[in-house]
């Protein structure tokens, strides 16, 4: 398959579901291979969709950040959601990398670099000047070595989630 074109552009409000769908097949790549592990993924799931992505303008736009998707052209010629990433002021200059996901269909084919290269230029001609991120040494997940790519360092570990528990780490990058 030739790589698509893709189109960096702010999320709208009809984009809801076809994000919705990417967030989901993302998170639940966590998940381990127990019922109680994929429950516990679908209701973190299910709460972020009834939170921060059901309320963007609130979360990320207004308050000084801004949530990006990635489309590409359909074999009928429409524009598809294929990823989607989003950074959240925390104060004093600093922001948070949020749900950073690509549709399955469209992996390894250079969107996830496209965003994040999108969100960092962003983000330093805004004077943010560190962003974090959380992150994980999950199996099924390639996420680690992306973000190191852009020079992001390891930082504090926590748990993520308890019963099951799924522990996660802070990794951050300092802008100019």
């Amino acid at each position: 398959m030739t790589k698509p074109i893709v189109c960096i552009r702010q999320f709208l409000d009809d984009d809801l579901p076809e994000i919705a769908e990417i967030f989901e097949y993302g998170m639940m790549l966590y998940a381990k291979d127990d019922s109680m592990s994929r429950h516990c993924w679908r209701e973190y799931v299910r709460k972020s969709l009834t939170a921060d992505l059901a309320d963007n303008q609130g979360t990320y736009l207004t308050t000084g950040g801004n949530f990006w998707v990635a489309t590409v052209k359909d074999n009928n010629g429409e524009s598809k959601v294929a990823g989607m990433i989003a950074l959240e002021p925390k104060g004093n200059g600093e922001g948070e990398v949020r749900r950073v996901s690509v549709h399955s269909g469209y992996q390894r084919m250079g969107i996830g670099r496209k965003l994040m290269t999108h969100l960092v230029d962003w983000a330093t001609n805004h004077n943010f000047k560190r962003l974090t991120l959380s992150a994980s040494y999950a199996e099924r997940t390639p996420s680690v070595a992306f973000y190191t790519s852009f020079g992001f360092k390891s930082g504090e570990s926590f748990t993520f989630m308890e019963n099951p528990t799924h522990e996660a780490f802070w990794m951050f990058k300092t802008l100019p």
